[in-house]
């Protein structure tokens, strides 16, 4: 009897190794075998290194593509990217090198941003094809590299949702648990990702990778180099990964992919990070946000708290979405929000504020009795981001890391105050640029930097600014300066010089020089032109040429005797006036959306450039719409957008009213 039972018990344990191993291999149990682990964090804003631990210094104005290509140029197995948006091509070279030298590359993309750049986006694709790399988005499309594109009969479940990841998982394919890292954080793969404030973090952790590498596999559809649209699981239909839970060290880390599932079985990224504001916080919460809904549990949440005078709570919100937030009334841009324990405010950055970080007791004064958390990832603070974006999100425990999250927080509330500013791109005044944006007409935007157009203000010059504080008007004669302008800088080169020509003055976000054309073999000093012409009036701000002020100041004077431009109505000059756009919108509808043009259906509730340019192609493709719930086709109109539109549209031309 004794001996049977010894029998069972051996036949027990092999069989319960005989599981884990297939449990392994399945990739349901990953196991954290890696020897030397840590975390790494890189900012590309200026830190605040006041509030840095002794030795804790921030790695901040980082160039924050470079750690991703050479962590790319170190692979010697495998390398599996997703991102949202794919653009810069230091990144596709990367890639392209690491598979001509035998790893195995694979690319996961969101179908929606694939195309939507093509200046930058093809360049990319053509770049992974001849390096025979696979591409997929989250439509459950192969793009192979002989140029073949093989999409399903039906694309897969809420394409239309962001697939929002952005990381990276080395070596996968190595047998050695060491090889293993991971790179993920805020920033999408653009030229403007550099110099948007986000932050990115480098893992060597074969857990916390081993998770990733199981979330990339549901969406590849397999752990294979080809991809398997049939079993691929993108959105709501994406399982939890095997573990949430790891240890980098001594660090706990807490590993979480959106969006919830269908079932509700996967963790809520929402509830958990709800959770720690509400009962693991104990003196501060601070956040950096992209977008930040108020009326989501972890907003209620933050609010709730640092009303009842529990915890401090500060925050900065980009610029556009706190200009919304302050339109809608929204709580984030009420005074409520900087009274008290409170201290909401706008961001300054040289350009968007993508950070979607929240801190929870960085500056407890006690830290070695509490752990300070950086909550932190793909997830921006949004409905969307729970319940249809793919997301990843880490919740990191350790007073370090946070500490280091802090210093950055607080480089970006020193500049929301104006205290400090942003690292802006450098101006060459030697160099001739090209493509120039015109916003209006007093000012350019150059690309000084790859896809970065930095504005470049006229020295000496005001010409009307084209919005005048609501969507329909503008000031006079702003709109034909602005056109003026994109007409007479079209194809031309330009060169910026500031006074005696030195370096223009940079100040609240922009350059102020003069600003030189070269334009079939002649050279124009564009601010001139807009004096002599009538297009703008001599400014007396900034440092300027003593000479230039004399002879600007003599071109307003004489388009001014000659009524030229503005000049020919000068009593009308400073004066709000209704835009172009509202007068010509004035008698557009009901409109009919089979003979309309792109401009015409540009100005119905949310179409916009983009969406109008589908609906012109599927009408040239499909012909005319019979109903109008046939709208419901184009990407991004549901029926509640229909039922916005009834009103404003119909199939046919109404009949002309008799007299």
């Amino acid at each position: 009897m004794k001996r049977i039972k010894i029998l069972l018990i051996v036949v027990l344990v092999v069989l319960n190794y005989s599981n884990l191993i297939a449990g392994n291999k399945k990739g349901k149990e990953p196991k954290d075998t890696s020897k030397v682990e840590f975390i790494r964090v890189y900012f590309n804003g200026a830190s605040d290194h006041s509030v840095a631990f002794e030795g804790n210094e921030t790695n901040d104005n980082w160039d924050m593509i470079q750690p991703l290509v050479d962590l790319i140029d170190s692979a010697k197995y495998s390398v599996d990217l997703v991102a949202y948006d794919l653009q810069n091509m230091r990144i596709g070279h990367a890639l392209a090198n690491a598979s001509r030298r035998g790893c195995k590359v694979r690319v996961i993309t969101d179908i929606i941003h694939r195309e939507h750049a093509p200046r930058f986006t093809l360049p990319m694709w053509d770049t992974l094809r001849n390096a025979n790399i696979i591409s997929f988005d989250d439509s459950g499309t192969i793009y192979w590299p002989d140029g073949r594109i093989e999409a399903l009969p039906k694309k897969l479940p809420n394409s239309g949702a962001n697939m929002h990841h952005k990381f990276c998982v080395i070596d996968a394919m190595s047998e050695d648990p060491d090889d293993l890292y991971l790179w993920t954080g805020t920033m999408n793969l653009t030229y403007t990702g550099n110099w948007n404030t986000n932050a990115t973090l480098l893992i060597k952790d074969s857990g916390i990778g081993g998770a990733y590498l199981e979330e990339y596999n549901q969406m590849w559809g397999c752990h294979c180099p080809t991809p398997d649209p049939n079993k691929a699981r993108f959105h709501k239909d994406k399982l939890n990964v095997s573990q949430n839970i790891h240890w980098v060290n001594n660090t706990k880390v807490e590993v979480y992919f959106g969006p919830q599932n269908r079932d509700k079985s996967k963790p809520s990224i929402s509830k958990r990070v709800t959770e720690l504001i509400q009962d693991y916080a104990i003196h501060d919460a601070r956040f950096l946000a992209f977008a930040i809904s108020s009326n989501i549990p972890i907003s209620e949440a933050l609010i709730e708290r640092s009303g009842r005078g529990e915890i401090y709570l500060q925050g900065v919100i980009d610029p556009a979405f706190y200009a919304r937030y302050r339109k809608n009334n929204d709580f984030w841009a009420l005074p409520e929000a900087r009274f008290g324990k409170r201290l909401i405010l706008s961001g300054k950055e040289v350009r968007k504020l993508h950070s979607k970080t929240l801190l929870l007791d960085a500056a407890y004064p006690y830290p070695e009795k509490h752990t300070a958390v950086t909550i932190t990832g793909s997830y921006n603070f949004s409905k969307a981001a729970e319940e249809a974006n793919d997301e990843n999100l880490l919740i990191i425990y350790d007073n370090l890391i946070t500490n280091q999250f802090y210093q950055d927080f607080m480089g970006v509330m020193s500049r929301a105050k104006g205290e400090s500013f942003h690292q802006y791109p450098i101006i060459n005044t030697q160099e001739w640029y090209e493509r120039p944006r015109v916003r209006e007409g007093q000012t350019i935007q150059l690309e000084l930097a790859t896809n970065f157009p930095y504005p470049v203000s006229f020295l000496g010059v005001s010409a009307p600014r084209v919005w005048g504080g609501h969507k329909d008007t503008t000031y006079y004669y702003s709109e034909e300066a602005m056109n003026f302008l994109k007409s007479f800088t079209k194809n031309g080169k330009f060169k910026v010089v500031g006074v005696d020509g030195e370096n223009p003055i940079h100040r609240y976000g922009k350059y102020h020089g003069y600003v030189i054309m070269e334009k079939d073999g002649k050279e124009y000093h564009l601010n001139a032109e807009l004096l002599k012409r009538g297009f703008a009036t001599y400014s007396k701000y900034y440092k300027q040429n003593e000479d230039s002020i004399i002879v600007f100041q003599n071109y307003e004077e004489a388009a001014k005797n000659k009524g030229l431009g503005m000049w020919a109505n000068p009593d009308s000059i400073g004066l709000k006036v209704p835009t172009s756009d509202a007068l010509f919108r004035e008698n557009l509808f009901p409109l009919n959306i089979n003979t309309a043009s792109k401009k015409e259906l540009e100005f119905l509730p949310t179409v916009g450039p983009g969406r109008a340019q589908i609906i012109f192609d599927y009408r040239e493709k499909n012909g005319p719409f019979k109903t109008i719930e046939q709208l419901e086709r184009i990407k991004g109109i549901g029926p509640a957008t229909i039922e916005k539109l009834r009103p404003l549209i119909v199939l046919t031309d109404p009949e002309p009213e008799e007299d």
